[in-house]
């Protein structure tokens, strides 16, 4: 269930992140930048995710590997998806 929240609190950021682009800068908002912006940032997050896991929760780094892969990729999918779609 974790997962779940993680990944939408992924697209979440996503959101924000594009709509803050927006709010400040219309032309920003229309490139890539948001999208890249957001992928170096999920990418700190989840890395820190999978530290926590490996560290704290006792989980080895190929058992968190699989949920590291999912929690990062699905998001920034979904952001380069809608990106293309609309843009």
């Amino acid at each position: 269930m974790r997962t779940v929240f993680v990944i939408v609190g992924g697209i979440v950021l996503w959101a924000v992140i594009t709509g803050l682009a927006r709010l400040f800068n219309d032309q920003a908002s229309r490139s890539w930048t948001p999208v890249g912006i957001f992928a170096a940032v999920w990418l700190a997050i989840t890395s820190w995710n999978i530290w926590v896991g490996v560290t704290q929760a006792g989980y080895t780094f190929m058992q968190e590997l699989p949920i590291f892969l999912v929690t990062y990729l699905l998001p920034l999918t979904v952001a380069v998806v809608v990106k293309r779609r609309f843009s």
